[in-house]
């Protein structure tokens, strides 16, 4: 049997799994659309790294250059 301190922290656990799970499930679902939206752009002809600029933000120093170039030769 257990007693309300096991089951307080089993209670806790399965919470914490729980949110975990849904935090999975929401970056999936969010890359997925992001995915397809790149595809999207792409098959009609957008250049891959502009919409890569577009969707995704920029990490590095290196990637935040390359974005800005692409940017300053669309004007």
């Amino acid at each position: 049997m257990m007693d309300s301190t096991e089951k307080f922290w089993v209670a806790c656990w399965g919470m914490v799994l729980a949110f975990l799970i849904s935090l999975l499930v929401c970056v999936t679902i969010i890359s997925l659309d992001k995915r397809d939206k790149w595809e999207k752009a792409v098959s009609n002809g957008a250049d891959p790294m502009v919409a890569s600029c577009a969707l995704y933000s920029a990490e590095t120093s290196g990637e935040t250059a390359i974005c800005t170039i692409l940017a300053q030769n669309r004007k």
